[in-house]
């Protein structure tokens, strides 16, 4: 076994420690010269009872011990070492295969979701395990076990999903997929309902703004997806789904060798809807009937020389209808989507030989986006989306690894063309930034990421983007991190807000610079958090306790008012105040042997200044209150139950509507319940069973005036609550895992 200091992935680094511990990230090499990071590995210091565990990304930390400088490694399957440990520099270790097996065992859990201590940036991994608790059919549904992000529907016509960060909507969140910025636009809402959840390898989430390298965007948060890479130990996997309501779904996996560096993957899904059902009896279907195809072809190639390439496509198509239950012609309500979208992506890297610490890498991407939707003939969309995006990195270190320095330059070139009702809003936008981000992990009781980019935009000028990051370790196991920075994007109003196009409401917008985007102003916010994490260890089981304060001041925002008149949607720049205030209390624990209790409570104030005052913003629960409950048995049975409580929420104004028609000031509080009990049949077969919505909880009235969809009242926006009741589903798994010596 030999060490080496080695990079993982375009814009990853690794962080430095203190003389008080000793960290690092432990791997094999295939025997096609493939680096793979083990998980589970034990580390122990030689001569005591102090040691650890490598994580599902072969990291470790392991508190340094007087007198102690000989690390031994053991791995079941591999050539147990010892490590002479001089100074507390990182360690990358390689473990060599034993020629033959003898009696070391290593036992060790992964965790679903982990939370790095030693970060600056407070960033939750969610693996495959967390994302196997629920059903899980594509990204918006991917969050019903995580406390932090609320996922709602947008109507109660066309099915879309979105989320919810910090009490603000989900365009105020980056979405990468692999650190590329991939859903925006014209697609953030839908975006999410096509990534199926099979072809996810893991999650990283953060809250409020936080580094600078992939541009000004993300308000709230970032959500980075990674894909299922072509070199994963899964070689092939399927997924069959199949829902109350007549969804069906299926998803393939399959990666394969080509050459010993060089790999291939394929990713398949199909899901349909047969049957169309109406479960509230409001002579609406609950759901869109179509069908989404799915498809993506990838290549990964690494040498031996330092250079690294990765690359391929995705192709969507999507068509959708929905409405109102044929009863006469004057009933009569059709709403129908068609979709289509190209991804080409490019990634690609190269280490210097003689300093691993140095690398250069480049991303590229391209989207070719197009759309129609037609709601009731009453509203038409058509939007096309041509998406470019190139940035360029370069990390270094500081005269130690305890300084490191990432800096590059990026560009944006959006050409959109959307036609809403015969009105042309069409642009283009073209972006040029450079961007500067300093690391210091030198010490196990501090560390920072400061950062700031500067842009050109064609149509807002020159802009400066600070960033700040900091933690600080209280005590031993009790860090405190501080985040401050500044975020901005530009509103797409109307595709951001399609769930109010399921409505008669007209829209005014209300710009008035002809040369910006709907004539008005890039929206821009400062966020500041301050959160707390305690990691403890009660009864050798160990456990996680949160606390996160962010609070987030827009300075210009783009207003969408529907309080004004149950007529209209009016859309208007910021005129006074508006923010949003977030608390979340978290405590996650093994409360005994391989059964998990997550608990959380979160609170919003989020409050906006509308033409009629200073209003609490509408659909945002102030409330929420959450349970998850696992357990895993020794026989290999999962059980998984999920508890979500929502406070009440303030519903738009229909003081105007005829009596009959309006709606009560705040929608009531609900819990929602969703259980799922999963089997494991040896190494390659999982059957699961589940239902979501298990108390068969409705939204009552979900669409004002559904009798008459043709009237000037018909509004099937004001959703709050679920509109389909229980919803029972199957599904199996099959995985082949690669052998060990490809």
């Amino acid at each position: 076994m030999y060490r080496v200091l080695f990079w993982m992935g375009l814009v990853l680094s690794l962080p430095s420690y203190a003389q008080t511990k000793v960290s690092g990230i432990v791997s094999e090499e295939s025997n096609k010269g493939k680096i793979v990071p083990l998980e589970g590995v034990a580390l122990q210091w030689l001569g005591t009872s102090v040691g650890t565990l490598t994580d599902s990304l072969g990291f470790f930390e392991l508190d340094r011990v007087s007198g102690a400088n000989r690390l031994v490694v053991r791995y079941l399957g591999y050539q147990a070492d010892t490590v002479l440990v001089s100074s507390p520099e990182k360690l990358a270790l390689i473990l060599k295969k034993a020629n033959e097996l003898k009696g070391v065992t290593v036992e060790y859990r992964v965790k679903s979701t982990t939370m790095s201590m030693i970060d600056p940036i407070k960033t939750q991994q969610i693996g495959q395990k967390e994302l196997f608790k629920a059903a899980c059919c594509n990204l918006s549904e991917s969050f019903e076990t995580n406390p932090s992000v609320d996922v709602s529907f947008t109507d109660a016509v066309t099915g879309s999903k979105q989320i919810q960060l910090l009490g603000l909507a989900g365009p105020y969140t980056l979405l990468t997929q692999e650190n590329i910025p991939s859903i925006r636009g014209f697609n953030t809402i839908n975006g999410l309902s096509y990534l199926p959840g099979t072809w996810i390898g893991s999650m990283q989430l953060s809250k409020g703004t936080g580094s600078v390298v992939n541009g000004y965007e993300g308000i709230a948060g970032q959500l980075n997806v990674e894909l299922r890479q072509p070199y994963d130990k899964e070689r092939f996997i399927y997924n069959a789904y199949a829902g109350q309501g007549g969804r069906v779904e299926t998803n393939v996996v399959a990666n394969t060798p080509v050459t010993p560096n060089l790999h291939t993957g394929v990713m398949l899904h199909y899901s349909n809807r047969l049957v169309a059902t109406d479960r509230n009896g409001d002579l609406f279907y609950d759901n869109p009937t179509g069908s989404t195809t799915k498809v993506l072809n990838r290549w990964d190639w690494q040498s031996t020389k330092g250079i690294n390439m990765h690359g391929g496509f995705i192709y969507t198509t999507d068509d959708k209808v929905a409405g109102a239950i044929e009863r006469d012609q004057l009933s009569a309500y059709r709403f129908d989507r068609n979709l289509e979208q190209l991804d080409v992506f490019l990634k690609t890297g190269y280490i210097f030989p003689a300093m691993k610490y140095r690398s250069v890498g480049l991303q590229l991407n391209y989207i070719d986006y197009r759309q129609k939707m037609n709601f009731g003939g009453v509203n038409r969309l058509v939007g096309n989306q041509r998406s470019a995006y190139a940035n360029l990195i370069y990390q270094d270190i500081l005269f130690t690894t305890d300084h490191k320095i990432r800096a590059g330059i990026n560009a944006f070139q959006d050409d959109f063309e959307e036609v809403f009702n015969q009105t042309d809003y069409s642009r283009k936008e073209s972006v040029v930034g450079a961007f500067g981000e300093y690391t210091f992990q030198g010490s196990d009781k501090f560390s920072v990421v400061a950062g700031a980019r500067v842009d050109q935009h064609n149509l807002f000028g020159l802009q400066f983007t600070p960033r700040l990051n900091i933690r600080y370790e209280v005590y031993k196991n009790h860090v405190l991190r501080a985040s401050a920075g500044v975020g901005r994007k530009t509103a797409n109003p109307i595709s951001e807000n399609s769930g109010l196009l399921a409505s008669a409401r007209k829209w005014m917008v209300m710009g008035f610079d002809s040369k910006l985007p709907y004539g008005l102003q890039q929206e821009r916010a400062t966020s500041l958090g301050l959160n707390y994490t305690w990691k403890f260890e009660l009864d050798y089981r160990e456990g996680y306790f949160g606390i996160d304060l962010y609070r987030t001041d827009f300075s210009q925002q783009v207003v969408v008012d529907v309080d004004q008149s149950a007529r209209n949607v009016m859309v208007y720049n910021l005129a006074g105040p508006s923010f949003a205030n977030a608390l979340q209390v978290q405590l996650d624990y093994e409360l005994f042997k391989h059964f998990d209790v997550r608990l959380a409570y979160r609170y919003y104030d989020v409050q906006t200044q509308f033409s009629t005052g200073l209003l609490q913003r509408s659909l945002v629960a102030k409330n929420r209150y959450f349970i998850n409950l696992g357990y895993e048995t020794r026989n290999n049975w999962i059980f998984d139950l999920t508890i979500n409580t929502t406070g009440r929420k303030r519903l738009p104004s229909t003081s105007d509507n005829p009596q009959d028609l309006r709606l009560a000031n705040f929608s009531p509080a609900f819990t929602l319940l969703n259980a799922q009990v999963t089997k494991k049949m040896g190494t390659r077969w999982e059957v699961y069973a589940g239902a979501e919505n298990v108390l068969d909880f409705i939204q009552e009235r979900a669409i004002v005036s559904a009798e008459n969809p043709n009237s000037e009242f018909f509004d099937a926006s004001m959703i709050w609550g679920p509109v389909f009741g229980r919803m029972a589903y199957v599904g199996l798994r099959y995985t082949i895992t690669r052998m060990p010596e490809e």
